[in-house]
């Protein structure tokens, strides 16, 4: 019985640390249950946050999706524009390498111009000097022609007879012109009560002569005006003999007198020659000459031209 007692006592022992070493078991069964528990916990909260980051990533992968796409369609786009510019770009480069030509040969020309432009410009100037050593030169001759012909000249224009006035009733004067050459243009004969008085003068102007022909020996005299020289120029005669029709004459083309042609004239070469550098001022004083006096200077004229030249103008020896 001892023996059975023992025997009890050491099973029971054993069944004690086997117990204990079960219930050692269960509790570390139990802490790794505990364990297992939390990281199941902690993995599902991941989990669900994973799967939350999972579905943004989807949302946003899809939307990166929709972006590369657009993306793509851009760069293809782009890609053809990227081609067409090339083409254009490899246009441009063939017409810069015309223009380069162009410009080369335009700049070439340009040199060349350039060098006609001066060589035109050395010829206008001395083009320019020529003309105005020519006009020095005209100015001159014409000057020397008019002293030729006398400073002091003395023009006769012959009016027609008027039957209501000139006749009245008295025997007409006969009027005749030389057809000499030397009084050819320059004499006139009268034939008055039988008696022939023949004078002579620079010019005659017969009763056919028209306003233009008197103004063609004018001319010259306005062109000495313009020249730089005094001039001047008076018609002299009774009342009625036509003076004023001859300085002024009537309206119309035709029948303009020596002071509208004349100013004329002065206007039209004072313009033309503008272009030359000359700049002419114009003035005009009026002056009324009273009879005696201007009886006494016409008489003191003829006198000085009878002296210079021996012509006998009028009655005057």
């Amino acid at each position: 019985f001892q023996s059975s007692q023992k025997e009890a006592i050491r099973v029971k022992e054993e069944l004690r640390k086997e117990v204990e070493c079960l219930r050692a078991d269960l509790q570390q069964v139990r802490e790794d249950r505990d364990q297992s528990v939390a990281q199941l916990n902690t993995l599902t909260a991941e989990l669900a946050t994973y799967s939350e980051q999972a579905r943004k990533s989807s949302k946003d992968s899809e939307l990166l999706r929709i972006k590369a796409a657009a993306f793509e369609e851009t760069c293809s786009s782009q890609q053809e524009q990227i081609e067409t510019l090339q083409k254009q770009l490899a246009v441009a480069t063939e017409k810069l390498k015309h223009a380069d030509v162009t410009a080369i040969e335009a700049m070439t020309g340009y040199e060349s111009q350039k060098e006609t432009i001066k060589d035109l410009e050395e010829r206008l100037a001395y083009a320019e000097f020529q003309i105005i050593e020519a006009d020095k030169l005209r100015k001159k001759l014409h000057n020397t022609i008019l002293e030729l012909k006398g400073n002091i000249r003395v023009f006769c224009r012959v009016r027609p007879f008027l039957s209501d006035t000139d006749s009245n009733g008295q025997e007409e004067a006969i009027i005749s012109y030389p057809s000499s050459v030397e009084n050819a243009g320059r004499g006139i004969d009268l034939m008055n009560q039988g008696q022939k008085c023949s004078f002579s003068y620079d010019k005659v102007f017969d009763h056919s002569a028209s306003q233009d022909d008197v103004f063609v020996e004018m001319s010259q005299l306005v062109q000495s005006a313009l020249d730089g020289y005094k001039v001047c120029i008076f018609a002299y005669g009774q009342t009625g003999s036509g003076k004023t029709y001859t300085m002024m004459g009537k309206p119309g083309r035709d029948q303009k007198g020596i002071i509208p042609r004349s100013l004329e004239q002065i206007f039209k070469t004072s313009q033309s020659l503008e272009s030359q550098g000359w700049k002419y001022c114009m003035q005009v004083s009026p002056c009324i000459t009273l009879q005696y006096s201007s009886c006494n200077i016409v008489l003191s004229m003829l006198l000085l031209r009878h002296l210079h030249t021996g012509v006998n103008v009028g009655n005057i020896q």
